[in-house]
């Protein structure tokens, strides 16, 4: 909350962006809200936070009676949050090198401001029900995804590191570290197709050029202003 008081909101309101923000207050909240609210009435939703109320908000568009309409709403990503990936690779693919934390943010706030939409996969996954003698009572979940999926020792430190929440991104590490003392077994069956030959277009477009993140900002009475000449704004 202090940086979007601080970095964001004094941004989007020099760029005349109006909005309603809402501060979520317990989990899979942003879901339930993403299930009910009236899409109609905006232009788009942010997420002030990281990967995983971003996955909250995909879900709950996607559990809504109209997902095929609802889908298509406008989702950004300002990165707050303990991991901010998919952050990062909009970072990349807009052309600015790669940063963290706060130049992270303040690259992502141009981006929005500049208003540009860029189409985006989601990946569904179907879970089957766990193997126990309460099984015919469980029924497959499915889930759908936007950056990743994992199973096993990775997933399990993302998950059991939400106690750790209040350490920021160091949580990861902290998390790795206890689970690496107690190491797990895990077994599972892998299915796959063979890849089909794809041969790249010979017109295919060129990844954009690099350029610097926004590198230093000095704030005025209403927002922040970079020392840089204007063009590394358009």
């Amino acid at each position: 909350m202090q940086w979007c008081q601080t970095h964001i909101l004094p941004m989007i309101r020099e760029a005349n962006i109006s909005y309603n923000l809402i501060q979520t207050e317990r989990q899979n909240h942003a879901r339930e809200l993403i299930r009910e609210i009236s899409l109609p009435d905006w232009d788009g939703i942010i997420i002030v936070s990281g990967d995983g109320l971003l996955h909250e908000v995909i879900n709950g568009l996607m559990e809504r009676s109209d997902w095929e309409q609802a889908i298509k709403t406008p989702v950004g990503i300002l990165p707050c949050g303990s991991g901010n990936a998919l952050a990062g690779s909009i970072n990349h693919n807009a052309g600015y090198d790669m940063c963290l934390r706060e130049p992270l943010l303040l690259n992502c706030c141009f981006l929005l401001c500049r208003g540009g939409v860029r189409p985006m996969d989601v990946i569904s996954v179907t879970t089957s029900p766990p193997s126990s003698n309460n099984s015919h009572t469980a029924a497959p979940r499915r889930l759908f995804s936007f950056l990743s999926v994992a199973w096993g020792f990775v997933s399990d430190v993302d998950i059991e590191s939400e106690r750790y929440r209040g350490l920021g991104s160091a949580r990861f590490t902290l998390g790795t570290l206890v689970r690496i003392a107690s190491l797990r077994s895990y077994k599972g069956r892998l299915s796959y197709l063979p890849p089909s030959i794809c041969a790249s277009s010979p017109d295919e477009t060129p990844p954009p050029p690099r350029r610097p993140a926004l590198p230093q900002y000095h704030r005025r009475p209403g927002g922040l202003l970079p020392n840089a000449h204007p063009s590394h704004l358009l």
